[in-house]
């Protein structure tokens, strides 16, 4: 299961709110010098609009930038910062929007077949990591592990991948 979010074809950029305030005022200014220095290292990636979105700055583009379009964004949107009054101390950061996935795993004994306790989240980490099937998985976070229901000695187990 993969939660919703911001599409790939933006870039978000983290600023201070009276920042993003600046920056959104100008957002013409901004387009139009992203799409400046973007042109003038012949990409084909160009900014459409920009607006306040999740505590940050969203640039909506016409397809996903890559690592190097994404600097060149920053230094033309940094310009454009100094030029609205930001001046140099702002820290702009551009990246791509992330999503965030789990797996949810039915079926398994709630209670630990050797102990008779109940199985911890190491346990479940454990026989992931040793899995050929999960061994390559990063877990974001420890597994969260809840009865089926309370009176069944079945488990649900959710993991944050």
């Amino acid at each position: 299961m993969t939660t919703q979010g911001p599409t790939r074809h933006q870039v978000l950029i983290p600023l201070a709110p009276a920042a993003a305030e600046v920056v959104v005022a100008n957002a013409a200014s901004a387009v139009e010098s992203c799409n400046k220095g973007l042109v003038s290292t012949r990409s084909k990636l160009r900014v459409e609009s920009v607006c306040k979105a999740w505590d940050s700055v969203s640039m909506s583009t016409s397809s996903i930038a890559s690592v190097a379009e994404l600097e060149v964004i920053k230094q033309w949107l940094k310009k454009t910062a100094s030029l609205a009054g930001l001046g140099e101390v702002t820290e702009i950061e551009p990246h791509l929007p992330q999503s965030k996935s789990f797996l949810k795993v039915l079926g398994i004994p709630y209670w630990d077949s050797k102990t008779s306790l109940p199985i911890t989240p190491a346990q479940v980490a454990k026989a992931l990591s040793s899995s050929l099937l999960f061994g390559s998985i990063t877990l974001a976070s420890t597994p969260h592990i809840m009865k089926a229901s309370p009176s069944s000695d079945m488990s649900v187990i959710w993991i944050d991948i």
